[in-house]
């Protein structure tokens, strides 16, 4: 069965494709540049081939990575009240869940908003960068399944909504002043969204398949 294609002629090389809204199996060797493939059977997008994504999604990684340790490490906010000013980081926080014997909580916290997001961002710098440079090891492949896999638990999203909630909570009872982590958080955030949504997972198991073909004798 083939995929309905839409765009230039330009032709890549293409695999089996999955359609996941009716599990549809597509078999297609040839899909064109720059074109958005359909789903014959219920019309969905299966994606939209988009121009050199993996050296764009590099950039928006490093620069991720550049603004993780201002945005962890600077204070998110500054509050003073009756005289009293106080001021909390990513890390801070996850401390004082930690000294309020709130073990779970301080866990989940940090796993959620540090360390996964920074081991995803890792993963992502590592596949792709060895794709630019024309690098292959056997890792690349479960790197790449494990940064998918850790989807989830990547929560900088969350986490910058408790922010804007907090805020708005508190506004009425102290005065509450941005800090320079808060702006590197949005930073921070913004770069990871832009790594992952500019990436086409296609492409990037197409150069990693045809690597591990020529590396590997037969």
């Amino acid at each position: 069965m083939q995929v309905v294609v839409t765009g230039r002629s330009q032709v890549i090389n293409s695999r089996i494709l999955l359609c996941h809204e009716c599990d549809l199996l597509i078999e297609n060797q040839e899909i064109c540049e720059t074109c958005k493939v359909q789903c014959p059977r219920c019309g969905h997008v299966l994606y939209k081939q988009k121009h050199n994504t993996i050296s764009r999604s590099l950039a928006y990684a490093l620069t991720a990575l550049i603004c993780f340790y201002p945005a962890v490490t600077q204070p998110i906010m500054i509050l003073e009240m009756l005289g009293l000013s106080q001021q909390q980081s990513l890390i801070s926080g996850s401390l004082i869940l930690l000294r309020e014997k709130y073990y779970v909580v301080a866990i989940l916290t940090f796993l959620s908003s540090c360390l996964v997001p920074l081991f995803r961002l890792l993963l992502l710098t590592y596949v792709t960068l060895s794709i630019t440079l024309n690098y292959y090891h056997k890792s690349l492949i479960w790197s790449f399944r494990l940064f998918h896999e850790m989807e989830e638990w990547g929560m900088l999203e969350v986490y910058m909504l408790g922010i804007i909630v907090a805020v708005v909570k508190l506004l009425s009872m102290a005065e509450i002043q941005p800090g320079f982590g808060l702006w590197a958080y949005a930073a921070l955030l913004l770069s990871s969204i832009l790594a992952t949504t500019a990436l086409n997972p296609h492409e990037v198991w197409d150069a990693l398949l045809d690597r591990k073909t020529r590396e590997e004798p037969c």
